[in-house]
């Protein structure tokens, strides 16, 4: 469920194949391993028109997800470094 204070900032066309595997939409390169390089729509019904055209002839599950605004406060990249053993 969404809190409150999540701001929606656009919606990305996802693909799960058989295997699990996600894949995000971007028209000009197709689909796409990384969120950050799909489509962001900024309007539901554009991204579920894509997605319902993507769907016809595919047996993978493409489905429209709500992208939020990043959180400020935390920053996942220095997570990663700090577990990281320094050398």
């Amino acid at each position: 469920m969404q809190d409150q204070d999540e701001v929606i900032v656009g919606y990305l066309i996802q693909r799960e194949d058989a295997e699990g595997e996600l894949s995000f939409w971007e028209p000009r390169n197709e689909w796409q391993e990384d969120p950050n390089e799909g489509k962001l729509y900024e309007k539901v019904e554009e991204a579920e028109a894509d997605a319902k055209a993507l769907q016809a002839g595919d047996d993978a599950t493409i489905t429209v997800e709500l992208v939020f605004e990043a959180d400020e406060d935390g920053d996942w990249d220095d997570e990663d470094e700090a577990e990281a053993p320094k050398a």
